[in-house]
């Protein structure tokens, strides 16, 4: 027995075919929770009738809707609210990169209670060096080292207030002159660089990342780049991970030009050890920056510079012109679960954690998804950049926040980009269903055009 619905949407003005504004009016009822899962929606012609619009109109929105998820077909029933869709006001954020929520409150205490119980009241009466003390230094330079045939001195390491702070000092110690980066890339890295005045210089990549071809092309050009800001291990945001030869070549390249290169490693934890960073194989060029906040926690802003020799001193000048000094409660912390253990527990939990998430990813986004050899925190779905600018606006009308392809771009004339999903930290429920609808909305050109209607 078909079920009566006393509710009718209205048809909101603007452009936009017929049924793409009206599929926008039920599916804003729907995701706003004004109906229900399960609700029926009205039969075929009635709708047509009250709306004074064709039956074919009414067909193609009830399709466009199933097609996105958020109503179900029951043979002699009729049209109902799909028990999938989503009926919330909360958003959903995939645009901040976060590590999934290993360190739980008691650990953290725990942790803080033992550094509490061996502080010396020195540590604070007076100002560390400004590259961090050298006890500290050391333990992390061994950290760094571990499992790699390379040995970090801890007198080429800095100690920073995070892996953005790295980056700065990094890129404020270079000469004048344009920076070569590649043409999708980290937005704090791309935020520095512009901030400071520096024309970027786009590398083309692949699945691999920055391609030497493309990158003696950019160190070509007049006035030549003397610099280049590169990810060699889960490029942010595409994902790619350079092979240990191609490593190879880039380094290659720049000891051709006599360049520095700035080494982003935030995401080498996901990497295996045995790949060699950019700082193995040309320790006297590489600019070497990483963090704990992928590995163990973001909120402990500890991060690290590795500087060749000649660039210790100007890489401690900008040091203590920023920060003076790295934060001496984080540095006790990550002192503390360096000796313990802690760090390394938690870095693979969160390596368990990211498989499981970029696997969930690639079943319900495999065919949009780039190539990704290690999973980490993200995924990237290229497209054209027009595309993603669509596919932002429909998602953020679904109380889905997606970060802006802009955010990456070092060309913002760019024709292709695409979306970085991050997977870290969402409930997997939330995660799913942030998921499926964003599979919904690239199914087809036509569900994107009608989520951008306004809404009446």
């Amino acid at each position: 027995m078909r079920r009566r619905s006393n509710w009718l949407p209205s048809i909101p003005d603007g452009p936009g075919r017929l049924h793409e504004r009206l599929t926008e009016s039920i599916a804003t009822a729907i995701v706003t929770g004004e109906l229900a899962a399960g609700t029926p929606l009205p039969a075929h012609r009635t709708l047509a009738g009250e709306l004074d619009v064709s039956v074919g109109t009414v067909t193609r929105a009830y399709d466009l809707l199933q097609r996105r998820g958020l109503a179900r077909s029951e043979r002699g029933r009729g049209m109902f609210v799909a028990n999938t869709a989503p009926t919330r006001t909360a958003r959903i954020d995939l645009s901040v990169n976060l590590p999934p929520s290993i360190l739980t409150t008691t650990m953290l205490s725990n942790l803080m209670s033992r550094v509490a119980g061996a502080v010396e009241a020195d540590q604070f009466n007076s100002y560390a060096p400004p590259a961090g003390r050298p006890e500290h230094r050391a333990m992390l330079a061994r950290a760094i080292s571990e499992g790699r045939d390379f040995a970090v001195d801890p007198a080429n390491l800095i100690i920073t207030n995070g892996a953005q702070h790295g980056i700065f000092i990094a890129l404020a110690t270079l000469p004048k002159g344009p920076l070569a980066i590649e043409e999708l890339s980290y937005p704090g890295a791309l935020r520095a660089a512009r901030t400071m005045g520096r024309t970027l210089v786009p590398v083309e990549m692949d699945d691999e990342g920055v391609t030497p071809e493309a990158l003696r092309r950019a160190l070509s050009q007049s006035p030549a780049p003397r610099a280049l800001y590169v990810m060699p291990s889960l490029q942010n945001p595409t994902g790619a991970t350079m092979s240990a030869a191609r490593r190879e070549e880039i380094v290659a390249i720049a000891r051709e030009h006599d360049i520095v290169l700035i080494e982003d490693d935030v995401y080498s934890v996901f990497t295996p050890p045995d790949l060699p960073t950019l700082v193995q194989l040309a320790p006297e060029r590489v600019l070497h920056i990483g963090s704990l906040s992928k590995s163990l926690a973001p909120g402990l802003r500890v991060g690290y510079l590795v500087a060749p020799v000649d660039r210790v001193e100007a890489c401690m000048a900008w040091m203590q012109a920023t920060q003076s000094m790295a934060n001496p409660v984080s540095a006790l912390l990550m002192a503390q679960a360096l000796a313990e253990g802690l760090t390394k527990s938690v870095a693979q939990s969160v390596r368990v954690e990211a498989k499981r998430r970029t696997e969930i990813a690639r079943s319900l986004l495999g065919r949009h998804m780039a190539p990704q050899d290690h999973a980490g925190l993200h995924v990237w779905l290229p497209m054209p950049t027009a595309k993603a600018r669509d596919v932002v606006l429909a998602a953020a009308r679904l109380n889905i926040t997606l970060a802006p392809p802009e955010a990456f771009m070092a060309d913002l004339d760019s024709l292709m980009a695409g979306l970085r999903l991050c997977l870290g930290t969402l409930p997997e429920r939330d995660l799913r269903q942030a998921l499926e609808i964003i599979a919904n909305l690239l199914a087809a050109e036509a569900d994107i055009a009608l989520a951008l209607q306004p809404v009446a």
